[in-house]
């Protein structure tokens, strides 16, 4: 089945932007940077600020968040309009959770191919050094001597709480960055949500775990054949080889934006846009059962 015409036009709309992003960072260094700079001082100044006490309520009431919950969390502090010091977004989600919680973050070092990185690089992931990427929140728990991280050389998570450590275990004894032995399929023991503060489901990486799970009944191919074998650090320092599969070329474009609103329960999945913020959760084990049957229809992110 091939995409709309509406899903064309917006992927051709982003594709746009992200070449000229791309143009205006290579060949004007300085003028990208001042670009980025002025855009987000001038959204904040025009949108509405959210108050604390209105961000904890919208995670409890909007996104229905509650003590003792599992949390995967994605975000973007730049597209977030707050009246508070956005340093203190852990402590919320924390203090929401409790501690029975567990909040698990995407932590991975880089933001490019990982096929490109890891050709680029000898050390492909360091344990104990390699940045956060993947946003502020999850680099700086990084230092935090609670914390534990999956020892993953493409696909790493950081988690603190009551199940940290069981579901950052083992990561890299599974050939898929998001199969059985991953934080996205160990948390679903727990009936895990996905939340995004301040992205839409676009931003979902839990959609993989059911790639990976299906695997070859997957109507798309999601993975390269080649497995690269990864030289990493661990924790003492040590050298470790991980072996590991990578994205597919094939698996861009995609829209699991409007995939959802096409296709998931309303019962399993929440989107809000808030002062011109968006927020969104979902609860994993039913979503996860929808897309997967989905799938196997042939309706996937990638044609729907």
């Amino acid at each position: 089945m091939l995409p709309t015409h509406k899903f064309r036009n917006r992927l051709k709309q982003s594709c746009m932007l992200k070449k000229l992003d791309q143009f205006l960072k290579q060949n004007f260094p300085a003028f990208h940077s001042w670009l980025k700079g002025y855009t987000r001082s001038f959204k904040k100044s025009v949108n509405p600020q959210l108050s604390r006490q209105e961000f904890t309520d919208l995670l409890r009431n909007e996104l229905k968040i509650k003590t003792g919950d599992v949390l995967f969390v994605h975000s973007s502090m730049r597209n977030l309009y707050l009246s508070f010091d956005k340093q203190e977004i852990m402590d919320i989600l924390s203090e929401t959770v409790g501690v029975e919680g567990t909040l698990l973050f995407p932590c991975w070092q880089f933001n490019v191919r990982a096929e490109d990185y890891i050709k680029e690089h000898e050390i492909v992931f360091d344990f104990n050094n390699s940045p956060s990427a993947m946003g502020k929140i999850s680099d700086v728990l990084r230092s935090n001597p609670l914390a534990s991280r999956s020892f993953h050389p493409t696909n790493s998570v950081i988690a603190i709480g009551k199940h940290a450590r069981e579901l950052t275990s083992g990561h890299e004894e599974d050939i898929y960055p998001c199969g059985v032995k991953s934080p996205w399929h160990k948390m679903m023991k727990y009936n895990a949500k996905v939340i995004g503060i301040g992205v839409t489901v676009d931003n979902l990486t839990f959609v993989h775990a059911i790639e990976d799970f299906i695997k070859n009944d997957f109507p798309i191919k999601t993975r390269m054949d080649t497995v690269f074998s990864c030289k990493c650090l661990d924790k003492e320092g040590t050298v470790r080889m991980i072996d590991t599969l990578v994205a597919s070329t094939k698996i861009s474009p995609r829209d699991v934006f409007g995939f959802f609103k096409k296709h998931i329960s309303k019962e399993s999945y929440r989107s809000v846009k808030v002062k011109n913020m968006d927020f969104f959760s979902l609860d994993t084990v039913p979503i996860f059962e929808e897309i997967k049957k989905l799938a196997l229809a042939d309706k996937t992110i990638y044609r729907f």
